[in-house]
């Protein structure tokens, strides 16, 4: 399915992931982290998520890049999670953003995951990523 540039603009995170490229996304059961619908899988992590509700929810901002701290320790942090490492590349996702702007960098992101080989590979680390967060919610 390709989505229109409008929707294409949705799967920017505020925390400079790209939602075209998650698992979550592709298997339908989340619109992409600025879905506002509540009823797709998003709404469950927009409550958990400490970039989310600082960027989007407290300063009222559509993005990490947008803010005056940027980076601040909490995106530096979510970036070099030891868990997540499919975080490590948002800082610099969210300076490309703020110098080709969010429309070319969303380009760009459909261009790079067109790649099958690449996006395969993403997408094993993404879910090796989901085995780790689970065995540490469940040793904690």
């Amino acid at each position: 399915m390709r989505l229109d540039d409008s929707d294409d603009l949705k799967l920017a995170t505020p925390c400079g992931l790209y939602c075209g490229v998650c698992v979550e996304y592709l298997d339908k059961s989340c619109h992409g982290c600025h879905c506002t619908c509540e009823t797709c899988g998003i709404s469950e992590y927009h409550g958990s998520c400490d970039i989310y509700k600082c960027c989007v929810d407290k300063k009222g901002l559509k993005s990490c890049k947008d803010c005056e701290e940027f980076p601040c320790s909490k995106l530096i942090q979510f970036c070099y999670s030891p868990i997540r490492s499919t975080h490590l590349p948002v800082i610099e996702n969210l300076r490309r953003q703020k110098t080709i702007g969010i429309e070319k960098w969303v380009k760009e992101q459909r261009e790079v995951w067109s790649n099958e080989r690449y996006r395969k590979q993403w997408l094993w680390l993404h879910k090796k990523d989901e085995s780790k967060s689970r065995r540490f919610q469940e040793e904690t």
